[in-house]
């Protein structure tokens, strides 16, 4: 079995998602300026519009930041795919936990904020389960990506001190 970095084919699976959710970001930080004003704005390309945004404040704050944060980290994680040295699944693995873990958690914010809901247990509605399972996808998925970031940096510097 051959230990090797992510290729470049490699890291763009995980820069893609993340571009994606940075995006999603991006428009989630739309969605909680228009509840911190109380309505809809974009003039000139949208009117002022009277609309009750579902959710408070905190709730979008740590939606937009907790999606910017998770885009931020896959790209890290991405970079950092460079200087690991994994066989071929745990490559596999690794950038299918990465994206998991990014879409995931910014999905348990998103759902918390839709339907005011904290996802800290499971029952207590669909919509809280939903969210306990997001989040907790998220952690799984975050504690195998974790791992295999270990053991890649374990196998790059052991490859490195080899003769």
């Amino acid at each position: 079995m051959s230990l090797q970095p992510l290729s470049t084919q490699e890291r763009a699976r995980i820069l893609g998602p993340a571009a994606l959710l940075f995006a999603a970001a991006l428009v989630i930080g739309l969605i909680f300026t228009f509840e911190v004003i109380g309505h809809i704005a974009a003039w000139p390309l949208v009117p002022q519009l009277d609309f009750d945004m579902p959710g408070t404040e905190a709730a979008w704050r740590r939606t937009h930041l907790g999606a910017l944060m998770n885009a931020i980290a896959m790209i890290a994680f991405a970079a950092a795919g460079s200087a690991l040295r994994l066989g071929e699944s745990g490559r596999k693995v690794y950038i299918i936990s990465v994206c998991i873990t990014g879409w995931a958690n910014s999905l348990g914010f998103l759902t918390g904020a839709l339907f005011g809901v904290r996802g800290l247990a499971f029952g207590d509605g669909w919509s809280n389960s939903l969210n306990y399972l997001f989040f907790l996808l998220a952690a799984v998925t975050a504690f195998v990506q974790s791992w295999l970031l270990w053991q890649g940096a374990r196998a790059a510097g052991r490859a490195e001190n080899q003769p």
